[in-house]
């Protein structure tokens, strides 16, 4: 498949956008580590959409502004087209909403909130790559990329239960 100029130019920028967070979620120095991480995968993402809309011929700029549509509207775009599953929509949603919080600090990110977001992210990013692309992550990325921790993660139930106690509380 040929690329659309374009399309081409933003896979290529949202891939460099995922190798950096992917560099900072493995980076030793916390100071701002969650932050960077976030903000270099809602990039991702929002590009990775929007080369896609491009690729498919829809427009993203947004000519009353003079500027590209947000993320929330290129997934809307994306989605109600089918080229977006409401589950893929949904982790770039919570990546951005993650980014959005922690950014401005109204959130500490807890690192397993982050692996586990982040992953489902990636695993998003690889199957519109492989649907829309004909590409995949592992063509773009070293084989040695691989997230370490030395705390091990709770399961998936019991994250999600604490993220419902703490915004209950």
């Amino acid at each position: 498949m040929k690329l659309k100029r374009e399309a081409k130019t933003l896979k290529a920028k949202a891939i460099a956008s995922l190798k950096r967070g992917l560099e900072a979620f493995n980076n030793h120095d916390d100071d701002g580590r969650p932050e960077t991480v976030l903000l270099m995968l809602q990039h991702a993402s929002e590009i990775l959409t929007k080369a896609l809309l491009i690729q498919k011929g829809v427009d993203v700029f947004d000519k009353a502004k003079g500027t590209s549509i947000g993320i929330e509207k290129a997934l809307n775009l994306a989605h109600a087209q089918g080229w977006l599953s409401a589950a893929q929509a949904g982790s770039i949603r919570v990546i951005d909403a993650m980014r959005d919080q922690a950014q401005h600090w109204m959130i500490v990110v807890p690192e397993d909130a982050l692996y586990i977001n982040a992953r489902a992210l990636i695993t998003t990013l690889d199957e519109l790559l492989i649907a829309h692309f004909q590409d995949t992550l592992a063509d773009n990325l070293p084989l040695r990329v691989l997230p370490l921790s030395t705390q091990p993660f709770p399961d998936f139930l019991m994250l999600v239960n604490r993220e419902f106690m703490q915004i209950r509380d």
